[in-house]
């Protein structure tokens, strides 16, 4: 029995998936956690939609949102069940997270990628932190602390796995009880509004010998982090991606995760894993857009017979599922990966796939849909010109499309039995 979430309106089905792992029917997924998607896609509609357009106007982050999310008690949803939370984060359930992140983003783009930035810090605090730490942490988290990952640099847009002369230049210096930051961090999603800042540095000795990379956790206020107000961006607008400045930043050890192990987030299965996150929210907008247009050819311009619109339609929503279809592969793969029955090697080519193949078909998508409503795509009052900017501003993090065919073209023609993977940080 397939469980599928469909659109009132169209009742054209946005997922793929089903409870057993039957041919042609789809990826296995609970049923519970379709319908909690489905439930939550519901409520995102009701409440959030509304207001999606207040913090592309404004700017701001839409804590307001969050907040109803924690009302809801879904703050807890990729928080493991061993602290209180549903389990269906990345680091767990890959395939429920991304069904949730894509009707979240259905409704809201920016409530949609700011929820997976900071479902992404819950699965890396629970991944890389000591016990003790990972309880604290998702326990503030599941009582409404925004958090933010601070990963991109001026210098180093990408990371080489286990590279023993990386680019990094955050570093934190070990020091009498912690160590002191120092950097710079660039288009840092959540910072405005974030309590927490999960810091990607590397760990230095006191006599500058380097260690490995450690993840510092700041709270706002602390003496030498600035929260640059820099994010006036095209698209994605209430992410409130400010840049960072750590300056000389003091971080007792008991806050400081990854001591214990360095350099553990490439040993991980986490590296590279938020791309699936994203290219559901890229999905999500898709399928809002696609929507959008479907209901304006039928309702507004009655060409519902008209057979170049029919084509052009039918077009889009083979690329549409098409793209659905390996998004769904790669957070199966990552979960079979997880579950022991596969080859976690091979996720990252397929959350830079997905990321890649997502991208662009949201990107086509968007377009065509602001050429077949005409002019009346390009007003204000049209959510289409917002869902174009959303998916163009983001369509460029890295890993970049290119970069993506030359990773996995190099995999395909001369496999290496060491090679460096680039693993995009813009988290």
């Amino acid at each position: 029995m397939n469980e599928l979430i469909k659109d009132e309106y169209t009742g054209i089905s946005s997922l793929l998936v089903s409870e057993r792992a039957v041919p042609g029917a789809g990826f296995p997924c609970n049923p519970e956690h379709v319908r909690l998607a489905a439930e939550i896609g519901t409520f995102a509609d009701q409440h959030f939609k509304p207001i999606a357009a207040k913090w592309d106007t404004e700017n701001t982050f839409p804590l307001v949102n969050f907040e109803k999310l924690k009302d809801q008690g879904w703050l807890g949803i990729p928080v493991s069940t061993r602290f209180g939370g549903q389990g269906l984060g990345l680091h767990e359930n890959p395939l429920s997270w991304v069904l949730v992140i894509q009707q979240l983003s259905k409704a809201c783009g920016n409530t949609g990628q700011t929820f997976q930035i900071w479902g992404h810090c819950m699965s890396m605090i629970e991944e890389l932190s000591t016990p003790e730490q990972a309880k604290r942490f998702t326990q503030e988290a599941m009582q409404g602390i925004i958090w933010c990952s601070g990963g991109s640099e001026p210098s180093n847009y990408t990371q080489r796995r286990n590279s023993p002369t990386n680019a990094r230049t955050t570093y934190a210096r070990k020091v009498d009880g912690g160590v002191r930051v120092s950097g710079r961090k660039l288009f840092i999603s959540n910072s405005t509004a974030a309590e927490r800042f999960f810091i990607f540095a590397e760990l230095m000795s006191p006599e500058g010998e380097h260690i490995g990379m450690v993840h510092p956790v700041i709270n706002r206020g602390t003496e030498g982090l600035t929260v640059e107000n820099t994010w006036d961006a095209m698209g994605m607008r209430g992410t409130a991606s400010d840049n960072l400045i750590l300056d000389d930043v003091f971080v007792p050890d008991e806050d400081i995760i990854g001591m214990h192990n360095p350099n553990g987030y490439y040993q991980s299965r986490l590296a590279g894993s938020f791309l699936v996150g994203r290219a559901a929210v890229y999905l999500g907008i898709a399928d809002a857009a696609f929507l959008y247009l479907v209901q304006y050819l039928r309702e507004k311009v009655k060409s519902g017979d008209d057979p170049i619109m029919q084509y052009r339609i039918g077009q889009l929503e083979i690329e549409r599922q098409q793209s659905a279809a390996i998004l769904y592969r790669a957070a199966w793969v990552w979960q079979e990966a997880i579950a022991g029955r596969g080859d976690m090697t091979e996720c990252a080519t397929y959350a830079a796939l997905s990321h890649t193949a997502v991208s662009e078909t949201a990107l086509r998508i968007t377009n065509e849909a602001l050429e077949l409503c005409g002019g009346r795509g390009m007003l204000k009052n049209s959510p289409l010109e917002r869902y174009h900017r959303d998916v163009r501003a983001y369509s460029v993090s890295p890993p970049t499309s290119n970069a993506t065919r030359v990773n996995i073209g190099t995999k395909i023609l001369a496999p290496l039995t060491e090679r460096d993977s680039l693993v995009g940080e813009g988290v």
